[in-house]
This record gives structure tokens, sequence and C-alpha cells, in this order.
């Protein structure tokens, strides 16, 4: 399991792994893998990315692959959680993703990552951080 949410990871490093991962599918396994040392609530996590839980709870049941939509959409938060480790480091990390922020229009960078236009605007508050932009 440790071995596919590095491979998860890793993916991120190369695009074309990455769009082969999000069309294959991940499973609801590997996402675990990735969340619960963090404490994230997974119920939590689905509803504010607008994932069906009984569909997600009914693919780990069988132990299925995601569809790419919501493969996608649990990828943009793994990106997220990595990069913002990396910029406000990793205990702070999850404080600032349920966190209203200024930059966001007072939204929490969480309830965005459903769409790739909210993605691109968290990772440009994350990148505003890094470089002393007020956020």
């Amino acid at each position: 399991m440790l071995r596919d949410a590095k491979r998860l990871i890793d993916s991120f490093n190369d695009p074309i792994k990455e769009i082969e991962l999000i069309r294959k599918g991940i499973t609801p396994e590997v996402i675990e893998s990735f969340l619960t040392p963090h404490d994230y609530v997974m119920k939590d996590v689905l509803q504010r990315l607008h994932i069906a839980i009984s569909t997600y709870k009914s693919k780990k049941t069988s132990k299925s692959l995601l569809d790419p939509s919501a493969s996608e959409k649990l990828m943009r938060l793994v990106s997220i959680i990595n990069k913002a480790k990396d910029i406000i480091g990793e205990t702070e990390t999850k404080e600032w993703l349920y966190r209203n922020v200024a930059s966001l229009g007072n939204v929490k960078p969480i309830d965005l990552l459903d769409t790739e236009a909210g993605h691109r605007l968290v990772e440009q508050s994350l990148n505003q951080i890094k470089y002393g932009i007020y956020s």
C-alpha cells in the first residue's frame, strides 16, 4: 500500500504518468494510506470534493478503482497537501486547508479543490505565501 501511495506522489513529477493514473483510476486504499496518517476524515474530504460517499464506499468494498473524475479530485488534494507541506510545513498544512483565506475570497482552500480552476487558485495562494506576497 505504501508503494502505491509513493507512486501516486511520484506521478506529480511526470504529467504523462499523472494523466495515465487519473484515467485508469486510483483505489480508495491508496488515498486513505496518504490521508489517514494526517488525520483527514474521509467523509468530510469526500463531501468537500463533491464525491459521492456511497460510490466511494462501494468502490472500497469491491476493491475497485475510482472513476477518473473522483481520482483527479483526490489527486488535486494530495498535490496541494504536498505543496503546502513544502511551503508552510506539515503541521500547518491541514489547518491552512480548513481556514478561510483572504486571497481566496475568504473561502477554505479545501472547498475549491473540486475544480481545476479552484486548484489553480489554491496553488496561486500557496505561491503567494512562498514568495512573501500577501495571502
